[in-house]
């Protein structure tokens, strides 16, 4: 049995209703989720106290294997002060979301669990089957072996394919990261990113690209990215100005921060969202040939480790 819960946005309930399906005909999990999950407060899912107690009663819930946000939007972060690092997950639970959801995976692999950065419920029912196979193959396939560094097309759940080497080389690390606008947002707080020796990874969508130089320079400031280990690009989508791609702001400075680099990582939000293991350990594999391979972010441990 999986949770179902909105501590964000409100959603449509057409996409909601056919995401719910991909969970029961495509993955065979039993969702279940509070009668008020359908509620609205002009931009959230519901008040505070709604959606916080929703997220206590899905995590203490001894018969869910796992906690499924319906939808990312705004409001996620608004709940960090009132939820308890020592119960967060009793007992363990797998946990799925995107884009605003970032808070909450920031949270929880600060505290040592490993979360799937992957599609919102309202999301699943556009997936095409190469991304639900993947999926499918994280969460049920296991943890993969040390030696899928070295295989060039990860099999589905194993790891996934980018588009271009930005920085040849290879680095080894936590996955960590997510939605840029919320990593900078929580800058300045006790819950502000720290990516040394990690492995990050970065997307977002519908911010130009003066916004998003101004969130990486607002994480460099902070100290964020110091000593990161490798850099992973994932979709920024809808980002353009007609003169610049908001991703070429990106490159510029993963660039800079001189690490290896993949581009292209197939995650963020558009419809070929592959998930991916946030606080478990991978590598980032950027070849500066192609009879290395393609560039590639390979998964050392499963969702579940």
């Amino acid at each position: 049995m999986v949770r179902i819960v909105a501590p964000s946005g409100p959603f449509d309930p057409e996409a909601f209703e056919k995401g719910l399906g991909v969970l029961r005909d495509r993955l065979g999990l039993v969702p279940r989720m509070r009668d008020d999950i359908v509620a609205r407060d002009g931009y959230l899912a519901g008040d505070d106290a709604r959606r916080l107690a929703e997220w206590h009663e899905a995590a203490s819930d001894p018969e869910a294997r796992a906690v499924w946000c319906a939808r990312g939007g705004y409001g996620a972060m608004r709940l960090l002060p009132r939820l308890e690092a020592a119960r967060i997950f009793h007992p363990p639970k797998i946990f799925v979301g995107f884009s605003d959801i970032t808070a909450l995976h920031v949270l929880l692999n600060r505290n040592g669990l490993v979360t799937v950065h992957g599609p919102v419920v309202t999301q699943l029912g556009r997936l095409g089957p190469e991304p639900l196979d993947h999926l499918e193959g994280l969460l049920f396939g296991g943890a993969p072996p040390l030696a899928d560094r070295r295989v060039p097309v990860p099999p589905p759940g194993r790891g996934v394919l980018a588009r271009t080497t930005l920085r040849p080389g290879m680095a080894s690390g936590q996955l960590l990261g997510g939605s840029l606008t919320v990593l900078s947002h929580l800058c300045g707080t006790r819950w502000q990113p720290r990516f040394a020796g990690a492995v990050l990874f970065l997307e977002d969508v519908g911010e130009r690209p003066y916004r998003i130089d101004r969130m990486l320079t607002q994480l460099r400031l902070s100290g964020a990215l110091d000593r990161v280990a490798g850099i992973a690009i994932g979709q920024f989508t809808q980002c353009d100005d007609p003169e610049l791609e908001g991703v070429e702001v990106v490159r510029r400075v993963a660039w800079e921060l001189g690490v290896p680099t993949i581009e292209g990582v197939p995650a963020g939000h558009e419809d070929d969202n592959y998930a991916m293991p946030l606080g478990s350990m991978v590598t980032v594999v950027a070849p500066a040939q192609p009879e290395d391979g393609p560039p590639r972010l390979t998964f050392e441990q499963g969702a579940t480790t």
